[in-house]
């Protein structure tokens, strides 16, 4: 399975669940314990929006666009130089 179609079996896990607790607060009302299992779900639901958004891939023929200004010095700190070992400081 694809980390797609993953997300995809979450989303459709968190609308069954929505759809439930929905029901039971129509039968039992605005209880506390309903209200933060409802709560709860629409951060999990924003907590999955973020996912997918940080692990969506970019699509073939997507441009990805990549700085040209310098990296920051200390961003090499740790480097070795090719073939010449590590630096002196």
């Amino acid at each position: 399975m694809t980390i797609s179609d993953e997300l995809e079996r979450t989303r459709a896990a968190l609308l069954a669940l929505e759809k439930s607790l929905a029901a039971l607060r129509n039968r039992l009302g605005p209880q506390l314990d309903v209200l933060r299992l409802l709560d709860d779900l629409s951060r999990c639901t924003a907590d999955l929006e973020r996912l997918s958004q940080q692990v969506r891939a970019p699509r073939r023929g997507e441009l990805v666009v990549i700085p040209d200004g310098d990296y920051d010095h200390d961003f090499w700190a740790e480097a070795e130089q090719e073939g010449l070992g590590r630096t002196a400081l």
